[in-house]
């Protein structure tokens, strides 16, 4: 980083006494250098506006697009401006951010980009249409730039993440890395489980998918209910509707999956992961139905549970065993106040093209600074001063280094993110850029962390069809339909309110079928099994 805060500092000194003007306004900045105000500087919370500087005539202009929870930041301004003067002390580029709310992201960037508006940097995603974008010519292909000006991202990444952003052999996105495999885990209360008595079946037990769990929770819920009468009324488990729990797929458009391999065992004709098919035509979804509805019946779950304890107060009674998560990877001690947790994370975590495609930059086919934006890219992606500030704010402003076991740690007592309620700057683990292990950990997370998640990533199971992106222009009315069919059932099927699973999911799957369901399945395995005859 160089001699950067002290640019920083020297900065919003003089451009204090010189300078007038705003920074950025709403969610859009254009910024040159620091100019954070006195007030802010000085720690006042409820100011942090900046100034701005006029460019040098020596730096780059950059832009970059993207969907970020700083742009509801109090600090923003004042961050934004570190940032770039760390980029025009480092890399020589006149940073101007666009950073907007998901809400309202994918308009302004779609504009954006047809307009051929000033774009360098561009925050994308499956969600946002990269696929499609890319079709459309949005993006440039960027290997070479990689292998040029961004060495250290492109060894530090997998080769499978970089395959699913690979499109007819050149890689057109960095993909953020962080949990960048499916994993449901299981979060327990620990001050339960010892008090009934469980503590050591917990230690032990090994699961991959819901129906492994079903004995355990049985276990639990009579146990809990003979030590505490009061809570036999109570579901034992916070329900969750990800069908990712129930069996592993590759999700790859619409109702269209293919198996992770060895994993859909219901089906068996299906498990080698590269037959197409309707997911909700499937013994396997069927079984999930069924598990689900059982465990309503039995009160493992609760009836109508998406409006059971809106508020949270059953939970935090201590009186449910636990919950299914999507991405926590280990949960710090004393994260609840009334009792302790841990976590047991499947014994097989899987990854496809889509989950890999959820945070990606991009570099715009229109760009005017490839190399920069390029540059700019491998500093957030792999130096730990821009990875930490990319995602705490301003060190010694927003955390202070503080070394434990050796290591350097991120630490927020006696800065502006201290109050967990009033934080100035804190987007963790900012899923939308960068490399989350070259940021320093938090102290407020597990010690383990970042060990536990390289863990989870190097065991999981990789799609087959990594990298293979669907056109869905010739079944888009097809699309459309079915999903009208799925909203119709599936919410009430998942929920275990449906007292006729059997009958309710064959008029379920004669709907879908009757709306296209059959040709959306047979278009995508044809283009399926044009892309390995190209391979």
């Amino acid at each position: 980083m160089k001699k950067v805060l002290a640019l920083s500092l020297a900065l919003m000194m003089v451009l204090a006494l010189v300078l007038t003007g705003c920074g950025g306004s709403g969610n859009q900045t254009t910024t040159t250098a620091a100019a954070a105000t006195t007030a802010a500087a000085a720690g006042d919370k409820t100011t942090a506006a900046a100034t701005t500087a006029a460019p040098s005539g020596e730096l780059v202009p950059v832009h970059w697009w993207s969907q970020s929870g700083s742009a509801n930041a109090l600090d923003k301004d004042m961050v934004y401006d570190h940032m770039a003067a760390m980029f025009a002390e480092d890399v020589g580029v006149e940073m101007n951010f666009h950073f907007f709310t998901s809400a309202e992201y994918k308009q302004k960037m779609d504009a954006a980009m047809n307009a051929g508006q000033d774009a360098d940097i561009v925050q994308n995603s499956v969600t946002n249409g990269f696929p499609t974008n890319q079709k459309a010519g949005w993006f440039m292909p960027i290997t070479n730039l990689l292998k040029e000006y961004a060495p250290t991202t492109l060894s530090q990444i997998p080769e499978y993440c970089w395959d699913a952003v690979t499109i007819d052999g050149e890689i057109y996105a960095m993909p953020s890395y962080k949990d960048v495999a499916v994993s449901m885990g299981l979060i327990y209360n620990t001050t339960l489980v010892d008090s009934i008595g469980m503590t050591d079946h917990m230690k032990s037990l090994k699961w991959t998918v819901g129906s492994d769990l079903d004995e355990t929770f049985y276990m639990a819920k009579e146990a809990r209910d003979a030590a505490f009468p009061e809570w036999a009324e109570t579901p034992i488990m916070s329900w969750r509707d990800t069908m990712h729990i129930y069996y592993q797929a590759d999700e790859i458009a619409s109702l269209a999956r293919t198996a992770i391999p060895g994993q859909f065992t219901a089906d068996g004709d299906l498990s080698e992961g590269k037959t197409v098919f309707n997911v909700y035509a499937t013994n396997t979804y069927a079984d999930a139905i069924k598990l689900v509805t059982r465990w309503v019946n039995d009160g493992i779950n609760a009836y109508d549970a998406k409006n059971y304890d809106p508020e949270g107060a059953i939970k935090k009674s201590g009186a449910i065993l636990g919950n299914f998560t999507w991405g926590t990877i280990a949960v710090a001690k004393g994260q609840y106040e009334n009792f302790e947790q841990d976590i047991i994370q499947p014994s097989q975590t899987f990854t496809y093209t889509g989950y890999i495609q959820a945070a990606l930059n991009t570099i715009a086919a229109h760009s005017t600074a490839p190399e920069k934006a390029m540059q700019c890219m491998e500093l957030v992606f792999s130096d730990p001063e821009y990875a930490t500030t990319w995602r705490f704010g301003i060190e010694g402003t927003h955390w202070n280094k503080l070394e434990k076991d050796g290591k350097i740690r991120c630490d927020f007592a006696g800065t502006r993110n201290e109050d967990s309620s009033n934080r100035g700057w804190y987007l963790w683990y900012h899923a939308e850029c960068g490399n989350l292990f070259n940021c320093y950990l938090p102290t407020n997370q597990d010690d383990l962390f970042y060990e536990k998640l390289a863990a989870m990533n190097d065991s999981s199971v990789a799609s087959l069809n990594m990298g293979f992106n669907v056109n869905t222009d010739p079944v888009t009315n097809e699309i459309a339909a079915v999903s009208g069919v799925v909203s119709e059932y599936h919410a009430s099927l998942i929920s275990g309110m449906m007292p006729d699973v059997d009958a309710t999911i064959a008029t379920f799957v004669e709907k879908l079928n009757a709306n296209g369901a059959e040709k959306i399945v047979s278009e995508i395995q044809t283009q399926l099994d044009a892309w390995y005859a190209a391979q």
